[in-house]
């Protein structure tokens, strides 16, 4: 059951459960800040990053905010699957997540196709990126889109493996 205005999530959560394998700093409320809190102007320069990155930009909200989605899965982050921003909320829905682990057999169009490979292989291990993904992109985004999908991966993707790494998990499970 959820909440007026909430959206109920389809997908399995992979990634960390449990506390974080870092303390928080003490008087932080939630996981995350807590424990990014010991480095208070590095989780502020973060959420700055973040809210110019989500704000108005050349990629459309839809690709990023699958790309995202893609990001967390492929990462195994369990807060960035259940984060859900609002910028986001008129161009996807839970049922776009739901083919995300299956993107070839997904109802994804050839674009957003693009973008979710290129995304994954991004964060698989950035050496993997080959000419003909790139190529591939280059026939659906503009050099603009490319760049901003491209910092989208690096900074979720990284942000996401600092959460998996320290076992950073959402504030509402044990």
């Amino acid at each position: 059951m959820t909440a007026e205005g909430e959206r109920a999530i389809l997908l399995p959560l992979t990634g960390p459960v449990g506390e974080p394998r870092l303390p928080g700093r003490p008087g932080v409320p939630g996981k995350f800040n807590a424990v990014m809190a010991w480095r208070e102007e590095l989780l502020g320069a973060f959420f700055r990053f973040y809210s110019v990155l989500w704000g108005p930009g050349a990629l459309d909200v839809r690709v990023k905010d699958l790309a995202r989605m893609k990001i967390a899965r492929t990462v195994g982050c369990r807060i960035c699957q259940l984060t859900r921003f609002a910028v986001a909320r008129d161009a996807t829905d839970e049922e776009d997540y739901r083919d995300i682990d299956h993107v070839e057999s997904g109802p994804y169009t050839d674009r957003e196709k693009a973008a979710l490979r290129y995304v994954e292989t991004f964060c698989i291990g950035a050496v993997h990126v080959t000419d003909d993904l790139v190529a591939e992109l280059r026939r659906h985004f503009s050099e603009e889109e490319i760049i901003e999908l491209s910092v989208l991966a690096a900074a979720a993707g990284g942000f996401a493996s600092i959460n998996v790494a320290l076992n950073i998990g959402t504030d509402s499970e044990a």
